[in-house]
């Protein structure tokens, strides 16, 4: 007999062998953490439940939601991390309150890292969390919030009307998808409140398309290739965020010249500058790029929660 042949004779039954031991030990693995909380009882290998989580996410989260009825929280496995759906708030509340390096860390998506970047205020903890924190908080002051509640109201009624005409040119029994109607409102809302007018018409609808890209990158495996859409998300993330850093620095220009604060961007700017003065040196965490990639937390929060709860609204 060939020696190669004899020696794949003999390497193919342990390979075979080895392979069915790590399936059953990843079973074993994930029953164990599971025990008797509500969740799926056998596991597709090594990626879980990702196929149903990334097919129809609406359905898997309903079914996770549904599971959690019982007992506050259900159980799942999903690329090679075990997940636990809370829907309990006071548990939901407990463990916020425990976001720390020695018990939880926010994750917000299962490759957030790849996206967002290690730099992100998501991922800070500790002091730097705190004093990034105190700097912000000028940006929510009543003068600040009713600096931004009027700038909402404009653009909220230029969208009325137009949704308004866009009703008129339809049939009164065709129903109109609100969803990226909203969408666009709320998109536009958030770049004006954040950062005004700092941001041009063409750079908004550059915007537009590359937050999309973001948005569908979110819900795709993490192929980091050309062609593939978790790449197209990277790439319109830097975008996004070198336009996010042209504004910053923009504003701390026109900030240092005193002028009067009339977005976001410019109240917390407004309070860098002030700071700098005081103490002859910048404050940590206030470089233009660590300021646009902040704004970029509060949009993706902005739209993330807002777009949600005003469909429901309208």
């Amino acid at each position: 007999m060939n020696p190669f042949s004899s020696f794949l004779s003999l390497l193919v039954p342990l390979l075979v062998t080895l392979l069915l031991l790590i399936l059953l030990l990843e079973q074993i693995w994930y029953l164990r953490r599971k025990r008797n909380v509500p969740g799926p009882n056998i596991l597709f290998p090594f990626l879980g439940n990702v196929i149903p989580l990334i097919s129809n996410p609406t359905k898997f989260w309903q079914l996770q939601a549904q599971l959690s009825a019982s007992v506050g929280f259900s159980v799942n496995y999903v690329f090679g991390r075990f997940i636990v759906f809370i829907r309990n708030t006071e548990l939901s509340h407990l463990i916020f309150a425990n976001v720390k390096p020695d018990a939880f860390s926010l994750i917000v998506h299962p490759f957030g890292k790849k996206l967002f970047g290690q730099r992100n205020m998501i991922y800070m903890f500790g002091q730097d969390h705190k004093d990034l924190r105190r700097h912000i908080a000028p940006n929510f002051t009543p003068k600040a919030l009713s600096t931004y509640t009027q700038l909402q109201q404009l653009i909220i009624f230029e969208h009325l009307k137009s949704w308004e005409r866009l009703w008129s040119t339809v049939s009164p029994a065709e129903p109109i998808p609100l969803r990226l109607l909203v969408r666009d409102l709320n998109l536009e809302t958030s770049q004006t409140v954040f950062v005004g007018t700092y941001l041009s018409s063409e750079a908004r609808e550059r915007f537009k398309v590359d937050y999309d890209l973001f948005n569908t990158g979110l819900m795709k495996l993490p192929f980091d290739l050309p062609g593939f859409a978790f790449r197209k998300a990277k790439l319109g993330i830097e975008r996004m965020l070198k336009t996010l850093t042209h504004c910053a620095a923009e504003s701390k220009k026109r900030m240092l010249q005193g002028e009067d604060p009339s977005c976001l961007i410019d109240f917390w700017m407004q309070e860098m500058v002030r700071v700098t003065a005081e103490s002859k040196t910048p404050p940590p965490h206030s470089t233009d790029e660590e300021i646009g990639n902040y704004l970029f937390d509060f949009l993706f929060a902005a739209q993330d929660a807002s777009t949600s709860s005003l469909l429901w609204v309208v």
